[in-house]
């Protein structure tokens, strides 16, 4: 392996341990634990929070779909489609009116009405509730329920994304109302949860009497699986059926040879992005994140560590996107230009080329395989300009509490599903920190909170997206986040289903239509 890069050598010397594995594998371990009509996801982590109003991270939000229905849904195209709605309109730019479905009863048989609804968005509304998408229904007045079947919103001021605000999952009122509902978890998706094992897995089975359909397969079971090795083994002895963004970079091209296995690949727009805590007195300093964001090689790390399956990122949103910041600055590789930043910033070098560093950071990442590599080359990379960085991974719950918590320095995680541009809110308003969004970094600028605010009032879609456009340049600007690549979607699942269709945020909704051959 001379020659080699360091993560090359590490992805060789993996594959070559796991096609050893693998061809000792006998192939009926997870065969035998499971139960007819059992479909089987692996997750490298386990969800947080599968309650619709406090789901915020990956792992929950692509299940929540499954168990819980909303006014209005995604296709797997980004388009808002009706779900629990009949019928959607907006007489006025301030108020919009849903019908109901008739017949839709939830999974203890209650049945669906407009005080169901209301009781969901008014507890979310609520901050005192500290649900996460408060901030985005802050434009939100009023609710009115003339009757059983009809819900209509009242806005105190023009919001053109309200409509995404109609994707919410929705409780029975009796549950509603209340903050902590364990393991209660009833919604009239179609699937109904039927047990949590914490950080092993989630057990879900059909819902015979959804009124999309009752889907074909009698149950879904999602493993908690946070070692790479241990996914890729499960998935070839037939102990999961479905691996989504969730498989070794180093692993795709061995498993499209595999038998078996069918590999679905193509460019996607989930965001990857390096971030920093704000109220930390180093990275605080402006000059100091552009010189990190500058050290940081990202054509290595998509090369060698992402074996090309990513696109070097400098903006939230993916070329494909309508708010692309295509005028947003690149901080492209210039370890030169990085050290220059860290002397403006008073931070020099204490012994010009010798082991002393300028000052050293935490980096916070989970105990993803892939998410560690990455990591540990960032912090070589990092050392090459003087600063000092300890990697520390934990499991994902301790890892992303952390996060909301604002306990970190450096972190690295990924957007999903970016389809509506006032997730720029969400993520960058300076009201927007946890729990009432995902300010995480406690980012503040108020130009960039006046063009957020002023694109939610904002009636023209040119004007619109120019604001959602130099929103993302201010930020990337000054680096509220290091921007590294959009992932490749990779999806590998067993030939033996039919039906999956990818979504945008990597949600598992066309699990209701998935049959087996």
């Amino acid at each position: 392996m001379r020659g080699m890069s360091k993560p090359a050598r590490a992805a060789a010397l993996f594959l070559a341990v796991l096609t050893s594995l693998l061809a000792l594998s006998c192939g009926g371990g997870g065969e035998k634990a499971r139960k007819s009509g059992e479909f089987i996801v692996g997750l490298e982590g386990s969800p947080s929070n599968l309650d619709p109003r406090y789901a915020s991270d990956a792992h929950s939000v692509r299940i929540v779909p499954l168990i819980f229905g909303s006014l209005l849904a995604e296709s797997p195209r980004g388009e808002l489609l009706p779900d629990l709605a009949e019928n959607y309109e907006a007489p006025d730019p301030l108020t919009h009116k849903i019908t109901l479905k008739s017949g839709i009863t939830f999974h203890d048989g209650s049945p669906l009405t407009s005080k169901d609804i209301a009781a969901t968005y008014r507890f979310v509304m609520d901050p005192s509730n500290g649900s996460p998408m408060a901030g985005s229904l802050k434009a939100l007045e009023r609710i009115e329920t003339p009757d059983e079947k009809t819900v209509i919103f009242r806005l105190k001021e023009l919001f053109v994304s309200f409509p995404y605000q109609l994707r919410l999952g929705i409780l029975p009122e009796r549950l509603a109302v209340k903050k902590d509902l364990g393991e209660e978890l009833i919604g009239c998706g179609p699937f109904r949860l039927e047990k949590i094992k914490s950080g092993e897995e989630i057990s879900l089975v059909r819902n015979d009497f959804y009124f999309g359909g009752a889907p074909k397969l009698g149950s879904v079971r999602f493993r908690i699986l946070q070692n790479a090795t241990t996914r890729l083994l499960e998935l070839k002895s037939g102990g999961i059926d479905l691996l989504q963004n969730a498989v070794p970079p180093y692993s795709v091209k061995f498993l499209e040879k595999e038998e078996g296995l069918s590999v679905i690949r193509a460019p996607g727009p989930s965001y990857q992005y390096l971030g920093f805590n704000f109220d930390d007195k180093i990275l605080g300093n402006e000059k100091v994140r552009q010189a990190i964001a500058h050290a940081i090689d990202r054509r290595a790390l998509i090369d060698y560590v992402m074996e090309g399956q990513a696109r070097p990122a400098k903006a939230l949103f993916a070329p494909e996107h309508p708010a692309y910041a295509a005028k947003a600055p690149e901080y492209l590789h210039d370890p030169e230009a990085a050290k220059k930043l860290l002397d403006a910033a008073g931070y020099t070098d204490p012994d010009g080329e010798g082991p002393k560093p300028r000052f050293s950071l935490s980096y916070k990442t989970s105990s993803d395989k892939t998410a560690n590599e990455v990591a540990r080359v960032i912090a070589d990379q990092l050392s090459r300009v003087g600063i000092a960085v300890e990697v520390r991974s934990f499991e994902w719950g301790t890892f992303f509490g952390d996060v909301k918590k604002g306990n970190f320095q450096m972190m690295s995680l990924r957007w999903i599903g970016l389809t509506d541009p006032d997730v720029l809110h969400y993520i960058f308003h300076s009201s927007s920190t946890p729990p009432a969004g995902a300010n995480r970094g406690r980012f503040r600028d108020a130009e960039v909170d006046a063009l957020l605010e002023g694109s939610r009032r904002e009636p023209e879609s040119g004007k619109r997206l120019e604001m959602y456009r130099r929103a993302q340049e201010i930020a990337a600007e000054k680096v509220a986040y290091a921007s590294l690549w959009w992932l490749d979607n990779v999806v590998v699942i067993s030939t033996r289903f039919t039906g999956y269709q990818p979504y945008p945020g990597g949600e598992y909704t066309s699990l209701k239509v998935v049959g087996e051959k």
